[in-house]
């Protein structure tokens, strides 16, 4: 079943049985949390990462194999752990569950913000991935860039992503790297954009219709950290 184990490429020793995490700014919610950069929001987060983790490693002694915690991207399973939750009577505030340590409709967070939230804080008890996907309204200057990846550094946020929508014309196929109104090549307003549902890039028309309604919330930010 497995030949590329049997033949010795990949040892099943190294690898890991991943506990996915979805949902974390809804359960804060849920206890009656303000999810964003304040104490109790980090308390809480802290401290449920660390059961998990704790409990990992007392897994991986009693069974003998790995097992990490990582933030997943939830593409589908995002919207289907709402629904669940809310046919079981839960609190659910909103239809599609949040992938990050902050919720992507909230206006008011910067993003210096969403570094210190995807940093060495909150990642401290994560051993798998935990990405800060960082919304733009337009690209950035070299200068923009190289601001971003200092505050990366300094927050301790080590795995990012930038997104930026491309705007793709449905009638003469050009494809713009800069987010547009209509097509620069032939004028069309038929548009459609490109950007990451999650974890790639994809037709904003293309994603499933909770993840359409979930995209139209997402706040894209006007300045860098």
């Amino acid at each position: 079943m497995l030949p590329v184990y049997d033949a010795g490429f990949i040892s099943l020793h190294k690898q890991f049985l991943t506990i996915g995490i979805n949902g974390m700014a809804e359960a804060a919610e849920s206890q009656g949390l303000t999810v964003g950069y304040n104490p109790d929001y980090i308390d809480f987060v802290q401290s449920r990462l660390k059961i998990i983790f704790q409990a990992n490693q007392a897994a991986g002694e009693k069974y003998g194999v790995k097992f990490n915690t990582e933030f997943v991207p939830a593409e589908n399973l995002g919207v289907k752990n709402a629904k669940w939750d809310k046919e079981d009577g839960y609190f659910v505030p909103r239809d599609c569950y949040n992938s990050y340590f902050y919720v992507v409709e909230d206006e008011e967070i910067n993003a210096l913000d969403k570094f210190l939230l995807h940093g060495r804080e909150l990642i401290e008890w994560l051993d798998g991935g935990s990405a800060l996907h960082l919304n733009l309204d337009e690209a950035l200057t070299q200068t923009g860039y190289r601001s971003l990846l200092d505050t990366a550094a300094k927050t301790g946020c080590n795995y990012f992503c930038i997104n930026v929508k491309i705007t793709i014309c449905n009638e003469c196929s050009h494809i713009d790297k800069r987010t547009l109104h209509s097509c620069s090549k032939c004028g069309s307003d038929n548009i459609d954009y490109g950007t990451r549902v999650i974890g790639y890039l994809k037709r904003v028309s293309a994603f499933s219709s909770a993840r359409q309604k979930e995209h139209s919330l997402r706040f894209y930010h006007r300045e860098a950290a």
